[in-house]
């Protein structure tokens, strides 16, 4: 079945589930943050071993992000939804029932898995269903997932783990993922078209080794020689699968779509906007807690507005995108960005109001709402229906990479300005200077937005 051929009725039901699939899977990603003390305690693990349960899970979604192009080629649409949906399912059972931090962890990467394979699926599928004159809206409703999920789940499971126990957060998304699981075996429906390809084995080993150990080296980076040696060892191979990619007539991953300019520009710009997400969306918890010596549950509530606002930017910015395109409401974004991180870096203080904080946020996350979707948008917009997929997988590849190498100097700067003492006055000046990089990332974004051509509508 072709997309064209979906009645009104049908497609919304395929929206809602790839959507639904998707959300959870994101909403997951950052559930268990607020969870991992009592993991701590209950399985006697220092905080390095505890973070995997965060590492592992990005690890696996990077490593099976770039092979999702060669799998919609390959498969069709509702058995691989199915199959990305039924390991979710299966690592949230095992998650939910670990005895040990060892088979937590497991089920945090069968999780990973179907996540990684999820979401760039959903992202194509929406591209495909809607015509390119409503692909603005249908990336609206995909940003709502990306960009808001991120941010409510911290507070969610902060709510749940204070009234439950951590488990409680897997016992949560269980009966919601095998719902949507069985919807998606009553309703989903074939909208890809599969093209002759056959697997790689010696790219997809080359592709595991250098994104999973270059995310790996930018997440250990404080071990020193084990992080530069892992990120070493995924330059090195990434350098080769780039090269086999471009020498493969049938590649994994098409790299030939950096020969369009807009989609080489877009993806820069699209990895600054990011790293500013979920960069802010860090400090911000980290200053109300380290600074203002406030609880958790506090910083939970003082980015829920910002939450709230950026969903319903994202579903604004798509439509916006469908009148005005991608560049004018890019460029007003960064604006935002740039104005709120300035501001930021310098009226925060000890006793700056938790309402300017919020109000702060806020404009930032209207400025992230009016960049990430539309201006991915504007890059696939200029591939061929063909290439969707490997255009969506990309995306999504450089922002995890460049999401997480762009946080980790961000957040680098806190470190270099604080000291065993735990003093609140040093972790501000260091929360102020972070907010000031993030100011010249935002400006970076900025100009790059101005050098778009403004698309013929």
């Amino acid at each position: 079945m072709t997309p064209t051929n979906l009645s009104p009725i049908h497609r919304r039901l395929i929206v809602a589930l790839a959507l639904s699939g998707s959300f959870l899977a994101v909403l997951t990603q950052f559930l268990l943050i607020t969870a991992f003390p009592r993991i701590m305690a209950e399985f006697d693990v220092n905080a390095s071993e505890v973070q995997w349960l965060t590492t592992g899970f990005m690890i696996t979604m990077a490593v099976l992000i770039p092979m999702t192009a060669f799998l919609i080629d390959k498969f069709k649409t509702r058995p691989l939804m199915m199959i990305a949906m039924f390991l979710f399912c299966l690592g949230t059972l095992v998650g939910w029932l670990a005895p040990s931090f060892e088979i937590l962890l497991a089920g945090r990467i069968i999780q990973g898995v179907g996540s990684g394979i999820m979401l760039p699926l959903m992202q194509t599928l929406l591209l495909l269903i809607y015509p390119r004159e409503k692909r603005g809206f249908a990336m609206g409703l995909a940003g709502m997932v990306i960009n808001v999920a991120p941010a409510i789940g911290p507070p969610l499971s902060g709510v749940m783990i204070n009234v439950f126990e951590w488990r409680a957060v897997f016992l949560l998304t269980l009966p919601l993922a095998v719902g949507i699981l069985l919807l998606m075996f009553l309703f989903m429906r074939n909208v890809t078209e599969q093209r002759e390809t056959k697997i790689d084995i010696l790219s997809l080993l080359l592709s595991t080794i250098a994104f999973g150990g270059m995310l790996y080296g930018f997440n250990t980076i404080e071990a020193g020689g084990t992080a530069t040696i892992s990120i070493s060892v995924g330059v090195i191979a990434l350098a080769l699968f780039v090269v086999r990619q471009l020498r493969s007539e049938k590649p994994i991953l098409e790299l030939r779509v950096f020969k369009v300019p807009i989609f080489a520009l877009v993806t820069v710009i699209s990895i600054s906007s990011f790293s500013l997400l979920i960069s802010i969306e860090t400090i911000l918890p980290m200053y109300v807690q380290n600074v203002q010596e406030l609880s958790a549950f506090t910083a939970g509530i003082i980015v829920a507005p910002g939450a709230l606002t950026l969903a319903l930017m994202s579903f604004f910015a798509g439509r916006l995108f469908d009148k005005y395109g991608g560049k004018s409401i890019a460029v007003i974004g960064f604006v935002l960005l740039s104005a709120s991180t300035l501001c930021y870096s310098f009226i925060l203080d000890i006793d700056t109001s938790l309402v300017l904080t919020a109000v702060i946020f806020m404009i930032s996350m209207a400025g992230v709402a009016l960049i990430n979707m539309p201006i991915m948008t504007t890059g696939i917009n200029a591939l061929p229906d063909s290439l969707v997929p490997h255009g969506t997988a990309i995306v999504n590849t450089a922002r995890q990479f460049g999401g997480s190498l762009g946080l980790t100097f961000i957040i680098s700067f806190i470190g270099r300005a604080t000291t065993e003492t735990a003093d609140p006055f040093e972790f501000l000046s260091g929360v102020k200077t972070a907010f000031f990089v993030a100011f010249l990332f935002a400006i970076t974004g900025l100009v790059l937005s101005l050098l778009i051509k403004k698309e013929k509508r």
